[in-house]
């Protein structure tokens, strides 16, 4: 298994995940911006529920897609 894929990895790319949603939670989202907020929630949801099924990879993969998600509002609103 690749070291980018291991439970203790995806544990800390989620946790890093909730502290950058912490970070835009209270902006006011255009609709189509609150849908992209939404999904990476809910990548980010995913991303857990594969952790659960020890699916590391599925897990990793759904948690850096959220990542990206939520990296494009932040940097719409110069967060980063």
């Amino acid at each position: 298994m690749d070291n980018l894929e291991t439970k203790e990895k995806v544990k800390v790319d989620i946790e890093k995940l909730e502290r950058n949603l912490n970070q835009v939670a209270d902006i006011e989202f255009s609709k189509l911006e609150k849908d992209v907020y939404d999904r990476a929630v809910d990548y980010k949801n995913d991303s857990k529920y594969y952790l659960e099924k020890e699916d590391f990879r599925t897990a990793f993969g759904c948690i850096e897609y959220s990542h990206g998600l939520l990296d494009a509002l932040r940097m719409i609103y110069e967060i980063i």
